[in-house]
């Protein structure tokens, strides 16, 4: 009987899944602020703004959620790890990729359209939602599941925003 990611070795944790979660929404904040402070159009503004705010939102639900869990952790520490080929899969996804912490410093001025920040955004937007599934599939407590399905979904909405902004712009 083969198993699957989440049955192997354990190495990364709920927590460590709601640490990186944490730093990607400060990033997409970033983004969002850098990207506003960018936008002539005021329809693109307010979207932006609504962005940032969404990730503070996340942000706030996450570090109260980790919180909570390491104060709770009463369970055996291995009750919180994932398995080791998901750890790697998920730190290769999120650290790098979603929301880079040089993007909003440094690429953002070189995304010289709306159009360029839009499909930036959009490609984060895509690679937080895989990685949102991820952590849900893998997730060891029912409360950290819900969360990380819940912000896949809102990360879902704000894909469709974000290409039905695109395709209004090209």
């Amino acid at each position: 009987m083969q198993k699957n990611a989440c049955d192997m070795g354990n190495l990364f944790s709920d927590l460590e899944g709601l640490r990186i979660a944490i730093d990607m929404e400060a990033r997409g904040r970033d983004f969002y602020k850098k990207a506003y402070e960018q936008a002539k159009n005021q329809e693109h503004k307010d979207l932006f703004m609504f962005l940032m705010n969404e990730e503070i939102y996340h942000h706030e639900k996450f570090t109260a959620l980790y919180n909570k869990l390491k104060e709770n952790k009463d369970a055996d520490a291995s009750d919180y790890l994932f398995d080791q080929e998901t750890s790697k899969y998920l730190t290769v996804l999120a650290e790098p990729h979603i929301f880079p912490k040089d993007k909003a410093a440094q690429s953002l001025p070189e995304l010289n359209t709306i159009a360029d920040i839009l499909k930036a955004a959009l490609q984060d937007e895509k690679d937080s939602i895989l990685f949102y599934d991820a952590l849900a599939k893998c997730a060891k407590f029912e409360e950290a599941r819900t969360i990380f399905n819940q912000l896949k979904a809102e990360e879902q909405t704000h894909v469709v925003k974000l290409r039905e902004m695109l395709d209004a712009w090209a």
